[in-house]
C-alpha cells in the first residue's frame, strides 16, 4: 500500500472518529438533564431591638415585664428580695393545687372559733391588714381565697393555711414542692402572709407566678369578678387593685418595711396580656407613677408587626443559563411585637429546573412562639429551558450536568 493511501486512511478514520465524538457530544449536550434552579431567600427575621426597649422602667427596686411569649424584660436588681403580700398569691396558688375547686364553687366551709377571732384582733392591733371575722360565722374556701388574694387579709391567709394544710409546716412543705414543680426555684416562702422578711423571690419569677395565676381558672375568675363580700355577710376592701383606671388587673399590692411597695398586675394590650411586677418601690406615689408609665409604654410597644406583606419579594430563583425570577408572598403574615425575639422565617421551595409565570413556587414558613404560619409563593416571571448555544457551552459543563 502506498504512503498516500495510508495517510488518506488515517485521515478518514480520524474524521469518522471526530464525527462519532461530535454526535455523542451533541446528544449528550442536548439530552443532558438541566441543573436545578438556585433559590436565594432575601427576607430575613432580623430584629432591631426587644419589644419593650422603649418602655420606661424604674431604677429603684426590681421590675419585670412578661408577655405571653418570650422571656421577661428586667430592670433593677435580680437577687431574691422580700415580697410582702405577694406571698398570698403563692398561698392561693398552692392551696388550689392541693385541693382544687370548681370555678364559682364555694368549696369546704369552716366555722370561725374564738382562736380565729383572737388572732384577728391581735393582727389588727399590730397594724397588719385584716378582715373582720365574727365568732360562729361560716366561711367557705372561696371566701377565704378571695379575702386573702383580693382583700390581702393576713388573718384569712392563716385560716386558709389551717383549712387546707392543717398547719404552717404542712403548707411550707407543699409550697416548696409546688414552687419547684413550676421552676420557681429562687422563690422561698416562710409564711403565708409575707409579713416575714424571709419570704423572698425575684421580679422575674413573680412575673411567671402572675402568668400562672391568670391561667388558673379559679383565680382568673376571682381576678375578673373581684368579689368583696363573703357568704357570711362580711365585706372587705379590694386591696390588690392598682391604677385600675388604666384598665389593669391587680394581682397584689402591699407594703412592709423590709420589702417596700410591691405590686403585681396584668395589663391587657391588644390581643394579649402583659404581667408587670414592681418590687422594692420606695413609696406608693412613686410606684403609681412607675406603673402608669409602664402601662402606657406597654400599650404602645405591644402591637402587630407585619413580617411579610402580600406581593413582597421573599426569594430570587436563578438558572445557570442567566434567567431569573422573583418569588413573592401571596398574602401577608403578622405577629405580635412580643414574639419577634424568637421569630423564624424558613423558605420551602420545590426543586425544579424551570418555572412558568404565576406558578406555585413553594412556601414561606413563619414561626413565632412555636406556632407556624405558612404563606404560598408565586413566581413573577418564567424561567424557560436554555437555548442550544448554552447547552453546547463547554464539555466540562455537559459532563457536570450528567454526573452532578
Amino acid at each position: 500500500m502506498s504512503t498516500g493511501r495510508r495517510v488518506r486512511g488515517v485521515v478518514s478514520g480520524m474524521l469518522a472518529l471526530a464525527l462519532v465524538v461530535g454526535v455523542v457530544y451533541a446528544a449528550a449536550a442536548l439530552l443532558s438533564p438541566l441543573p436545578r434552579l438556585h433559590i436565594e431567600q432575601t427576607l430575613s427575621a432580623a430584629v432591631d431591638e426587644p419589644w419593650a426597649a422603649a418602655v420606661p422602667l424604674p431604677e429603684a427596686g426590681s421590675t419585670a415585664l412578661l408577655a405571653e411569649s418570650g422571656t421577661p424584660v428586667l430592670a433593677g436588681g435580680t437577687e431574691p428580695r422580700p415580697i410582702a403580700g405577694v406571698a398570698k398569691l403563692v398561698l392561693a396558688s398552692v392551696a388550689l393545687a392541693a385541693e382544687p375547686l370548681g370555678v364559682g364553687a364555694p368549696g369546704p366551709a369552716i366555722t370561725i372559733d374564738q382562736a380565729a377571732v383572737s388572732r384577728y384582733r391581735a393582727l389588727d392591733s399590730a397594724g397588719a391588714r385584716t378582715i373582720e371575722v365574727v365568732f360562729g360565722q361560716t366561711w367557705t374556701r372561696r371566701d377565704l381565697i378571695a379575702a386573702t388574694l383580693l382583700g390581702s387579709g393576713n388573718n384569712t391567709a392563716e385560716l386558709l393555711i389551717d383549712s387546707v394544710f392543717g398547719d404552717l409546716d404542712g403548707y411550707l412543705a407543699a409550697a416548696r414542692t409546688w414552687l419547684d414543680e413550676q421552676g420557681l426555684t429562687s422563690t422561698t416562702v416562710v409564711d403565708g402572709t409575707g409579713l416575714d422578711a424571709g419570704s423572698l423571690s425575684t421580679a422575674s419569677e413573680l412575673a411567671q407566678l402572675g402568668r400562672l395565676a391568670l391561667e388558673n381558672p379559679v383565680l382568673a375568675e376571682l381576678l375578673t369578678t373581684r368579689p368583696t363580700d363573703t357568704a357570711a355577710g362580711t365585706a372587705f376592701v379590694d386591696q390588690s387593685t392598682f391604677v385600675a383606671d388604666l384598665g389593669t388587673v391587680g394581682l397584689s399590692r402591699s407594703y412592709t418595711d423590709a420589702a417596700g411597695v410591691c405590686v403585681l398586675l396584668a395589663v391587657p394590650a391588644g390581643d394579649e396580656t402583659v404581667v408587670v411586677v414592681l418590687l422594692g418601690q420606695p413609696g406608693y406615689a412613686g410606684a403609681e407613677d412607675a406603673a402608669t408609665a409602664i402601662v402606657e409604654g406597654v400599650r404602645e410597644a405591644v402591637r402587630p408587626v407585619e413580617v411579610v406583606a402580600a406581593g413582597e419579594v421573599v426569594a430570587i430563583a436563578r438558572a445557570s443559563w442567566g434567567q431569573s425570577t422573583e418569588l413573592v408572598a401571596t398574602e401577608s403574615v403578622s405577629v405580635s411585637s412580643t414574639q419577634l425575639e424568637g421569630l423564624g422565617v424558613r423558605l420551602e421551595a420545590a426543586s425544579r429546573s424551570t418555572i412558568v409565570q404565576g406558578a406555585d413556587a413553594g412556601s414561606l414558613v413563619v414561626t413565632a412562639d412555636g406556632v407556624e404560619q405558612v404563606v404560598r409563593l408565586e413566581s413573577t416571571s418564567a424561567i424557560g429551558e436554555p437555548g442550544v448555544l448554552w447547552r453546547f457551552a463547554d464539555p466540562f459543563t455537559v459532563i457536570e450536568r450528567w454526573t452532578g
